[in-house]
């Protein structure tokens, strides 16, 4: 009898997928929509390139820690975990283009998005189990404790200025720098509130009432013009983006995708309702007052664009953190017992380490372009390792990733581009160099026959 348990242990799902999830993984990757491509920007929202070979062999045996978040494997495993939730989301391209229908098929293939969904889990694993070494939950937690907690968590932060804001207007290009924020909004705003959908199936009560007036709202009530996505739409044309789905897929920082990510991931395992809920209630609760400051930002950066996406949520998401708050954690708390409280304000807690991410890892972001434009270079600086040389044919892509260290990067033949955003990229010629910091993302395409260029990493001395 032991050894049938033992054995019938040893063969748990959660094991098999392991022993063989880089198997699935080589398998999943064969999807013609996500093989390396010969564009940054993809044509339609089923094309998402993931960079094969880096993808194959990063190392799955280890989450991402927090020093990690800003790395090529973090980039990656968000890129997959984006990829896999949305195929169960429906996107239609517009137009009639033949290819466009080739890769729909592809993208929603039953085969491809059941590989998908086996690879979930330890890919959850991996991009979040930081956040349990990071919350650290103590003392004994009471409904009044928790509830005034999270009232003057949201009060304490509306005496702040964002500091996501300030980088934007101190920027050396402020109106790229406000585009850029828009940018990394998009993979959320443009579908919104699609991972709260994934909440709402079942029978729980009056709080999936509630919770569906707060759906309700982010779809307009059933009035395409006035439902939120459409409204972001309409921000990202004044302000001359492409508001197409993924358009600036080979923008997306890890981070960005980090938000919309989480999202999906506490809604579609219903385990996670409870931590849910307090990531729910920091987004709501915290949003006016930053949508408030973004608004101002925006207009005065770019005086004919269009704020109402978040003017309107100044207003509405009032009114939905008082209802998350009174009428879905309260009665929660109230049904289920105090015992719930930990898991809803690990969620809070998440979500608020997770947004902080993203903020400084943008304003890092701004600051490498700015870099750029100045020709900076540092004046001291020390290299750590032999270089490595590289030779790419013309229009050759190299997309998005990021380095480890930062890296002194040189062209030695021909010339190529060098995207540090897609907004403003900079030509690179023959004995042209810069440095990327470590954690920047980055992207090139070659421009000659026959380009050369070297990375070497570098430690550059404090204060050069």
């Amino acid at each position: 009898m032991n050894k049938k348990i033992n054995k019938l242990e040893a063969n748990t799902p959660s094991k098999h997928i392991q022993q063989h999830f880089k198997e699935l993984l080589n398998i999943y990757l064969h999807n013609p929509c996500f093989t390396d491509a010969a564009f940054l920007n993809p044509p339609n929202p089923y094309v998402r390139p993931l960079r094969t070979s880096d993808t194959l062999n990063i190392n799955y045996d280890s989450a991402v820690a927090l020093p990690e978040v800003y790395t090529n494997k973090n980039l990656i495993i968000n890129k997959l975990l984006l990829n896999i939730y949305e195929q169960d989301l429906l996107f239609l391209a517009n137009g009639n283009a033949c290819e466009a229908k080739k890769d729909f098929a592809n993208f929603y293939n039953p085969y491809y998005t059941a590989i998908g969904k086996a690879l979930l889990p330890k890919l959850e694993q991996l991009a979040f189990n930081f956040l349990k070494d990071e919350i650290e939950i103590i003392g004994n937690w009471t409904k009044p404790k928790l509830l005034e907690y999270l009232i003057n968590t949201i009060l304490e932060q509306e005496k702040e200025t964002s500091e996501l804001c300030e980088a934007i207007v101190g920027s050396n290009n402020p109106i790229r720098a406000a585009k850029m924020l828009l940018i990394q909004m998009a993979p959320d705003f443009l579908s919104e509130a699609s991972a709260m959908a994934r909440a709402l199936p079942g029978s729980f009560g009056i709080e999936q009432s509630e919770l569906m007036k707060v759906f309700i709202d982010e779809y307009g009530y059933g009035v395409h013009e006035t439902k939120h996505s459409t409204l972001f739409e309409a921000t990202m044309l004044s302000a001359n983006l492409n508001p197409t789905i993924h358009y600036y897929y080979n923008d997306y920082l890890a981070t960005s995708l980090m938000l919309v990510n989480y999202f999906h991931c506490i809604c579609k395992n219903k385990s996670d309702w409870f931590k849910y809920i307090g990531t729910l209630y920091y987004t709501e609760a915290s949003i006016p007052h930053f949508n408030k400051q973004i608004s101002k930002t925006l207009k005065n950066i770019l005086p004919n664009i269009n704020t109402k996406y978040f003017d309107e949520h100044v207003h509405i998401d009032k009114h939905h953190r008082r209802m998350v708050l009174e009428k879905i954690i309260a009665t929660s708390i109230d049904k289920y017992g105090e015992e719930i409280i930990e898991d809803i304000l690990f969620g809070f807690e998440a979500f608020k380490l997770l947004q902080n991410l993203a903020d400084t890892d943008l304003a890092k972001q701004i600051q490498f372009s700015d870099q750029l434009d100045e020709s900076y270079f540092p004046s001291n600086y020390t290299l750590l390792a032999e270089s490595l040389t590289f030779n790419e044919t013309e229009l050759e892509i190299t997309s998005a990733h990021l380095h480890a260290d930062d890296e002194l990067f040189q062209v030695t033949r021909g010339e190529l581009i060098f995207y540090p955003n897609s907004l403003s990229p900079i030509i690179l010629k023959a004995n042209h160099r810069i440095v990327i910091p470590k954690g920047r993302l980055h992207s090139t395409v070659s421009q000659s026959a026959n380009t050369q260029y070297v990375v070497q990493p570098i430690e550059i001395s404090t204060g050069a």
